[in-house]
C-alpha cells in the first residue's frame, strides 16, 4: 500500500508548479531541452516522482539510481520546471539529489536526506528561457 504522504506531497508540488511560473520572450537562440536528474543512495521501498512536462504533471515510480527524464519543451510553455521526489523505507540519513538543466545548464539542484523514519522528500523549482 502506497503512503499517502508520497500522494499529498505529489499533489501539492503540483499545484505550486502550475501556478508558480509565467511565461518569457523567447529569443529562439535558447535549448528547449529539459532534463530531470535524480541521484542518491536512496535505498527505500519506494521513491516517487512528480515533474512537469509542457504545462502539465507527470507522475512516475523511480525503481532505481540514477534516473533521469527529458524532453522538449514546445514553444507554447510557460518557463517553468518542476521535479520533486519523495520517498519512504530508506535508511536514516540516506541521500538523494534532484536537479534540473535546460540544455547543459543546471538551473536547480536540491539535496534531501531521510529523515529517522526513512522519509525523504524534496522539491526542485526552476524558471527556463
Amino acid at each position: 500500500m502506497k503512503n499517502p504522504f508520497i500522494y499529498l506531497f505529489a499533489l501539492l508540488t503540483s499545484v505550486v508548479s502550475l501556478t508558480s511560473c509565467s511565461s518569457d520572450d523567447d529569443n529562439g537562440s535558447v535549448s528547449r531541452e529539459i532534463r530531470y536528474e535524480i541521484t542518491g543512495d536512496f535505498s527505500g521501498e519506494e521513491l516517487d516522482v512528480t515533474y512537469t512536462v509542457n504545462n502539465g504533471a507527470t507522475n512516475a515510480e523511480v525503481t532505481s539510481l540514477p534516473w533521469s527524464y527529458t524532453y522538449t519543451a514546445e514553444g507554447n510553455t510557460a518557463g517553468g520546471a518542476s521535479l520533486s521526489a519523495g520517498g519512504f523505507g530508506a535508511v536514516p540519513g540516506e541521500k538523494i539529489t534532484i536537479k534540473i538543466f535546460q540544455g547543459n545548464t543546471q538551473k536547480a539542484s536540491v539535496e534531501g536526506t531521510a529523515n529517522s523514519d526513512g522519509i525523504v522528500a524534496v522539491v526542485a523549482n526552476a524558471y527556463f528561457n
